[in-house]
Formats: structure tokens, sequence, C-alpha cells
């Protein structure tokens, strides 16, 4: 993930919390870069491993979550 946010020059926005490695930053990462325009939704099921039923519940989850909290793009 850090290598296709560093193509956009788009790392230093990436929080120091987030840059370490586990499963929750990767999951982080993938969102930041899918709203972002970074990937599509076939590289977010690419790089997170799940089918397409899981990936929109992620993508609803992540709606979800923007609206309430902004995102390291905002």
């Amino acid at each position: 993930m850090r290598e296709i946010i560093q193509a956009e020059e788009m790392w230093e926005r990436v929080p120091e919390r987030a840059r370490e490695s586990s499963p929750e930053n990767l999951e982080g990462l993938v969102k930041f870069a899918y709203f972002g325009g970074f990937i599509d939704m076939a590289g977010v099921r690419r790089l997170l491993m799940v089918d397409q039923p899981a990936a929109r519940q992620l993508l609803v989850k992540w709606y979800e979550e923007v609206r309430e909290q902004g995102c390291w793009l905002c």
C-alpha cells in the first residue's frame, strides 16, 4: 500500500499511527487509497483479500466512517 500511496505523492498525508503494519492499518490505508482515487474496488478486494459482497459491506462502513469522522484527505 505504501508504494501505491507514495506514487501519488500522498504518503505525507497518512498519520504516523497508521503507518505501522497491522490489519487495521492496512484497511485504513486501502480506504485512503480508494477514496483518494488511487485504487478501484477490484484493488480493494485484491489487497484486502475479500469477495465482492464483503467489499460492498466495507464500502458502506467506510462511507459512514467518513461522514462521522472525516478522512485523511479532508
